[in-house]
């Protein structure tokens, strides 16, 4: 895709209205209803990106040589009265380093709990959810470290939604729908093989 093309061509989508989203982006045709493929320069996976979450560059994206990329990106709605935060991690650790790869994962949501394991034909996916409140507000946190059985990659996968005013009559986040958002999203995940 032009990189420079003129931003009134494109999709009008916060993603592909946002020049830094855009160039993660490999193609403004949707892979799926309101959402296109990201395909890491790492070369080592591919996922759905929301069309309308946008990253917004270093130090929210992070990449070293093929082996390590952090992408935070944020879908918010003043209207609609919602924040959906994503955060990702990849790096080529795998499951041989599971129980050291949900240490980190735990100790950064502050989660202790299980995980429960969640086969699909080419991945593992350990998956728990939590709850926080804060100053009146809830915050539901789904996350998971994602393995490939063909190789030792690994994506730390965290999604979380949110009102953005709790205080508004249509903050109205249903929990249970945005999980099998959050297991969507994650079983859209796709290791390449190496070469």
């Amino acid at each position: 895709m032009k990189k420079e093309a003129d931003s009134k061509e494109l999709p009008n989508t916060a993603a592909f209205q946002d020049e830094f989203t855009r160039s993660l982006l490999d193609s403004p045709e949707e892979v799926e209803d309101g959402h296109y493929l990201f395909e890491s320069k790492t070369g080592g996976y591919s996922m759905l990106w929301p069309e309308n979450a946008i990253n917004e560059g270093p130090p929210f994206y992070q990449r070293t040589k093929n082996s390590f990329e952090k992408i935070i990106f944020n879908d918010r709605n003043e209207k609609e009265n919602y924040r959906y935060s994503f955060s990702t991690t990849y790096s080529t650790y795998g499951e041989s380093a599971i129980d050291s790869s949900l240490n980190l994962l735990s100790s950064g949501v502050s989660y202790f709990g299980e995980y429960k394991k969640i086969e699909t034909d080419k991945t593992i996916i350990y998956f728990a959810k939590s709850e926080k409140s804060y100053e009146g507000a809830k915050g539901y946190f789904f996350f998971s470290y994602i393995t490939s059985k063909e190789s030792q990659k690994g994506l730390e996968y965290i999604y979380s939604a949110e009102c953005i005013d709790y205080s508004n009559s249509n903050c109205d986040i249903d929990i249970k729908k945005e999980e099998q958002k959050a297991l969507h999203y994650m079983k859209s995940v796709k290791f390449y093989k190496d070469e």
